[in-house]
């Protein structure tokens, strides 16, 4: 019947259909067979994935869906669809995140209450291991795993410190591998806010900041004045931030490099 549906859809008869992530992550490519992963996710990003596999994901992976997420899907290929993601706002399109994804990746939205996954990783009861920010049965797993995060600075930085050391991941939006703007949405999704998922329309949302008024978890972005931000930090205090730097590196703690810092915004107040 779900496939019906979207079948349907794509013929004009049905508006967008609502679907779920049935994988732990889903990468989501900007067309179809644009490039490839290992479809595990304890695959990547691990030593075996060279950087120059790491460079090739530029351009061709812009963001992924975690594992119980909504999504809308807008049109259908062999083996493909195209889809939106609600919860990941974009300039692109207005229903969320565009993209294609595999589409045996995606079932029926399921009924009953869920929780997000709030461990940096967890086993589903009867299902797979899924990541920090995946939405599973209520109940599928311990509570320790789900257990809500305070909306604090200070915890939203203890969180995000929790992810030292991790693989960045050019387009990736789990605990096995972040972009810079795909660790701040994740942490601030933990966190109960939904910010956009890129590092531009990060900037244009919330309260700016002045440099000299920052404090520990705001947003500092990163660019050529009057050019888009192109990377993105948490700010922690005495001139250092937490960041997932670039396809060569993981995420660490640095020195915040002032020189190409064009601005500052506040997501949460306390």
């Amino acid at each position: 019947m779900f496939l019906a549906l979207v079948a349907a859809a794509l013929l004009g008869h049905l508006h967008p259909v609502a679907a779920e992530v049935r994988v732990p992550v889903a990468n989501v490519w900007v067309a179809p067979n644009a490039c490839h992963l290992p479809l595990d996710p304890g695959v990547w990003p691990t030593p075996a994935l060279s950087y120059a596999q790491r460079i090739a994901l530029v351009g061709h992976l812009p963001t992924q869906a975690l594992y119980g997420e909504r999504v809308e899907v807008l049109a259908r290929r062999p083996g493909w669809a195209r889809i939106a993601i609600p919860d990941q706002p974009s300039p692109l399109n207005r229903l969320g995140y565009p993209g294609w994804v595999r589409s045996w990746q995606l079932g029926p939205l399921r009924e009953g209450k869920t929780a997000m996954v709030t461990a940096r990783t967890a086993s589903v009861r009867g299902g797979p291991r899924v990541s920090f920010g995946a939405l599973v049965p209520a109940g599928s797993t311990p509570a320790a795993a789900v257990a809500p995060l305070p909306d604090t600075r200070a915890n939203l930085v203890a969180t995000a410190e929790r992810f030292r050391g991790l693989h960045y991941l050019w387009g990736g939006l789990s605990a096995w591998g972040y972009d810079c703007s795909g660790l701040i949405w994740a942490l601030y999704r933990e966190h109960g806010l939904t910010i956009p998922r890129d590092a531009d329309p990060q900037m244009h949302h919330g309260t700016p900041v002045a440099r000299a008024a920052l404090r520990a978890g705001d947003l500092l972005f990163f660019g050529s004045p009057g050019y888009a931000a192109d990377h993105v930090s948490i700010y922690l205090g005495g001139d250092r931030q937490l960041e997932a730097p670039d396809s060569a590196h993981r995420v660490r703690i640095s020195p915040v490099r002032w020189a190409h810092y064009i601005g500052a915004r506040r997501y949460l107040s306390r």
